[in-house]
């Protein structure tokens, strides 16, 4: 599923790439930050050590950056993201995970933030309607 970016994605991801080296392959703007999807075994590379490359790109952003994994599957996203999953299982366009009843706050953030983050990519990339937690 093909990606649009806006002129500032595009112009935001450029920034990324000259700092880190690294190819980007979506970037998403929210108000709590901007999130990088990069090529699986590069995420190291583009924070760099002790995370001076990407406190470069927060600092020239003015937000704070994160950055994970792309992955072929919604499956490997969702892991890519969330590190406390233990299943995850599609149905359709519907994506449930299992997550740890101490970990779904965290999951969850504040606000809805995060798991809203995981929804907007995973509609995205992969046209996946819904995430429910269990």
């Amino acid at each position: 599923m093909g990606v649009k970016l806006s002129t500032d994605d595009i112009r935001i991801i450029a920034a990324f790439e000259k700092i880190t080296k690294v190819h980007a392959r979506d970037c998403l703007v929210t108000e709590n930050g901007v999130i990088f999807l990069v090529d699986a075994g590069k995420v190291g590379l583009a924070i760099g050590k002790e995370g001076a490359i990407i406190k470069k790109v927060s600092a020239l952003l003015g937000k704070p950056v994160k950055v994970f994994a792309h992955a072929e599957t919604p499956e490997e996203l969702v892991k890519s993201m969330v590190a406390s999953v233990k299943t995850v299982e599609r149905t359709g366009t519907i994506i449930v995970m299992t997550i740890p009843q101490k970990d779904r706050s965290v999951v969850i953030g504040k606000g809805g933030a995060n798991i809203n983050i995981l929804k907007l990519l995973l509609k995205r990339h992969f046209g996946i309607t819904d995430v429910r937690l269990r």
